[in-house]
């Protein structure tokens, strides 16, 4: 991972995303690492950790939920880590 922090991000910023989606899934992995297991998270507290890393957190939300990441519920309110669990 350490290759992934050298080459994408600065002072713990993303500089730039990864094209290469092996690249991609291990910048995403390190950011999910802020995110509690056995938390529920609003959409706002989502937007607050993921703005640490990348002025476009929307993309970087995208990309959580759309790698099963993180999981969203149907209303768009609620996101989780997805712990290989479907509750």
């Amino acid at each position: 991972m350490t290759d992934v922090i050298q080459r994408f991000m600065k002072n713990g910023q993303i500089i730039t995303l990864p094209r290469k989606e092996k690249d991609k899934i291990e910048l995403l992995k390190l950011i999910l690492a802020d995110f509690n297991i056995n938390k529920s998270y609003s959409e706002r507290e989502v937007n607050e950790i993921l703005q640490k890393y990348y002025d476009d957190f929307v993309v970087l939300r995208r990309y959580l939920v759309d790698y099963a990441m993180l999981i969203r519920d149907k209303e768009g309110r609620h996101y989780w880590v997805n712990n290989g669990d479907d509750s």
